[in-house]
């Protein structure tokens, strides 16, 4: 098994998906917000209270596209994710359509809370820039296939080179996890697939992870 750490480019995402709102060439969805070498200090004053990052989010029957914000200065979406201790997230500006009705309408807004349990799965829309080597954690791949309500998702988890899938607990976790190299499967008739270069699951809504031991 091969240890590697992955990058990621933007991602297509749904076919004929509408672009992500207040995009723009060059934004960076996954910022690091820590001053760089040769960075004079912020003042305390200017640095940001909050995160956005331009997102697609996936619930049970429609999804949202738009800006999401999160207390502090978390540096990837799925430590932003991960770090909102709220039950919902916010989002200044986004649209709500439904990815599987052509006919639907989309519907814009200045302001969206979205209820943290709704979330299946979240994408970054944009660029995602390649990671410092420095502070890249050497992980294994795990081929797997996880299941939410609605979607079958087969990808790439990512865990540390000693770790054992049979004594991690994974299903019941209650953080959102990311999935590299991921196939995505709409079921219930829908027979629509895509794959993104990266998707982050909410694990609470997991009911299915299955991988073998061929993996590992």
């Amino acid at each position: 098994m091969n240890s590697e750490a992955s990058t990621y480019t933007e991602s297509p995402g749904w076919p004929d998906s509408p672009p992500p709102v207040g995009a723009h060439p060059g934004v960076d969805v996954q910022p690091d917000a820590r001053a760089q070498p040769g960075t004079p200090p912020q003042d305390e004053f200017l640095v940001p209270r909050s995160t956005g990052v331009l997102v697609e989010i996936v619930m049970d029957s429609y999804r949202v596209n738009g800006e999401i914000h999160a207390p502090g200065i978390p540096r990837r979406l799925v430590d932003l994710l991960n770090s909102n201790d709220l039950s919902y997230f916010t989002m200044h500006s986004g649209t709500l359509d439904d990815p599987f009705n052509a006919d639907a309408e989309r519907q814009d807004f200045d302001l969206i809370q979205l209820d943290r349990g709704g979330i299946l799965f979240a994408v970054p829309r944009g660029e995602v820039h390649k990671p410092d080597p420095f502070e890249v954690v050497r992980k294994k791949r795990i081929p797997s296939i996880l299941v939410v309500p609605g979607y079958k998702i087969a990808g790439d988890l990512h865990l540390m080179p000693d770790a054992d899938p049979t004594l991690v607990t994974i299903i019941s976790d209650h953080h959102f996890v990311p999935l590299t190299d991921a196939t995505v499967l709409a079921d219930k008739g829908r027979a629509q697939a895509w794959q993104e270069p990266l998707l982050i699951i909410n694990m609470t809504r997991a009911l299915f992870f299955g991988t073998k031991k061929a993996a590992f």
